[in-house]
């Protein structure tokens, strides 16, 4: 049930804090349209050979993957980042309407979006990635620096604080607290590739059923993932039953048909937990 728990909570990552992070949300930004998405979308499950997808992106736990592999993409070709320059970009703006129109072209032909899809795209869940690396790292310690680097925002223009929903048919069932805008620190390491998702905020849970109904709402802190090409995804989840306590990680392996597993293999669980030096900037207001 625990691995269940942490999986939903993470996929709405894939789905600041008001004035501390307003330029996030008012842009101006570059507009990524519905044909570079579905671009990206199609690129990122070709495999090196043979037919279909090299995973399957309408089960949930899939989700933050393919996320993050669209994301990559974008940092890749959509937006080269300048190790050199401290210059001023646009931050890229994924609205929800061309997220969910690339999403339901590319992949969901003759069927229907999944729910976590359906969910952002009734919400109006916007996304913002600022690949600025300046305005996210102020410094790192030794050689172990990203390879992309950015601050990314998810959040609707309405003027309600958070939204839910239940999730009934999962073990155990959930339910799923959005707050208006979610941020986090997104980092890629070239070497292992290794994707960090750290200090997130906005983003929370609740089982409804079964022992876990003691922690209450559960916040996720920091999600780490290690994804092999046309195989499984392994997965290092950090959630907090209070945001200033420390919490509990728990090591994950996704398969690509989107069955959960808990553990990982040692070597991968190595690279997962290696120690991570960085000093951010803060969110700035705008």
């Amino acid at each position: 049930m625990k691995i269940k728990l942490i999986s939903f909570i993470v996929l709405s990552l894939l789905s600041v804090q008001s004035l501390l992070v307003a330029q996030q949300t008012k842009g101006p930004f570059q507009t990524v349209g519905q044909e570079s998405l579905e671009r990206a979308m199609e690129m990122v499950l070709k495999k090196d050979s043979g037919p279909g997808p090299a995973y399957d992106p309408t089960a949930t736990p899939n989700g933050v993957r393919y996320q993050i592999d669209v994301i990559v993409y974008l940092l890749e070709n959509e937006a080269r980042q300048d190790h050199k320059s401290s210059e001023e970009t646009l931050p890229l703006l994924i609205g929800y309407k061309e997220w969910y129109q690339a999403f339901k072209s590319v992949n969901c032909q003759g069927q229907d979006v999944p729910e976590y899809v359906d969910r952002a795209y009734e919400y109006k869940q916007n996304m913002v990635i600022d690949y600025n690396r300046y305005k996210v790292i102020k410094e790192t310690h030794g050689t172990d620096i990203p390879y992309l680097a950015a601050n990314i925002t998810l959040f609707w223009d309405s003027p309600e604080k958070s939204h839910s929903y239940k999730d009934l048919d999962s073990k155990p069932p959930l339910k799923v607290i959005y707050e208006r805008v979610i941020t986090y620190r997104f980092l890629k390491y070239k070497d292992d590739n290794l994707v960090v998702c750290d200090q997130i905020v906005g983003l929370k849970g609740k089982a409804l059923k079964g022992f876990l109904r003691i922690f209450g709402k559960a916040h996720m802190v920091q999600y780490r993932t290690l994804a092999v090409k046309d195989g499984p995804q392994y997965v290092l989840a950090e959630v907090r039953k209070f945001r200033w306590l420390f919490g509990s990680k728990t090591d994950l392996t996704v398969t690509p048909d989107g069955v959960t597993l808990e553990g990982v293999p040692e070597e991968e669980k190595q690279r997962l937990r290696r120690k991570i030096k960085i000093q951010y900037e803060p969110l700035k207001p705008g």
